[in-house]
């Protein structure tokens, strides 16, 4: 029993040093708020508005620098996908990847991977660079080339800050009435990375 509780403690120390420490500011010169959504302590998201709702806020994945958070807008309703696994619905769904790599280089050919996999499953409509809250983003809108992906429509945000990889992509049904380019674009000036 003794060693059983000496493994415990010490893989509770292994695993609490995976966790990122919140930053004391962002480098856009505000000080870190606590009651940002903070991911990996890179990225820190102000309440966002527009009926988002956080869902989700992945920290399973710190240990190979991954943070996920996922957001959605209205009523959530039952859903079998193509694999018949029952899933929840949202009328729209936005999901924020913070993707650690070695360096800086790295970081922006994983986004130039995810740029070549949004052409082969989405028709994007238009693309532009712009800048939210003080970071750049390429800012794609998209119709699904899948019938079964129930998601229609949707917009994206690829970006690099430091040795990270940050993808945003709000997902919209075609029942949503909602402009997704002004929800996603008011979502990234509320974001802030670390100093």
């Amino acid at each position: 029993m003794k060693r059983f509780i000496c493994c415990l403690a010490v893989l509770c120390l292994l695993l609490t040093g995976c966790a990122k420490s919140i930053p004391e500011s962002a480098a856009d010169g505000a000080a870190w708020d606590k009651g940002w959504t903070t991911l990996g302590g890179v990225l820190g998201v102000e309440e966002p508005g527009h009926d988002l709702e956080l869902r989700d806020n992945n920290e399973a994945l710190s240990v190979s620098d991954m943070y996920l958070a996922s957001w959605t807008i209205g009523e959530g309703a039952p859903y079998v996908n193509e694999d018949g696994d029952e899933v929840v619905l949202y009328p729209a769904r936005l999901d924020v990847l913070v993707y650690g790599r070695k360096d800086a280089d790295a970081a922006q050919q994983a986004v130039d991977d995810w740029t070549a996999r949004q052409a082969e499953t989405y028709n994007v409509a238009s693309s532009q660079t712009r800048t939210c809250g003080g970071q750049d983003y390429t800012i794609s809108a998209y119709t699904c080339k899948s019938d079964a992906n129930p998601y229609s429509r949707g917009v994206s945000a690829f970006g690099v800050y430091s040795g990270y990889a940050i993808s945003a992509e709000l997902n919209c049904l075609d029942s949503f009435t909602g402009d997704e380019a002004s929800i996603l674009i008011d979502f990234l000036d509320g974001c802030h990375y670390a100093a």
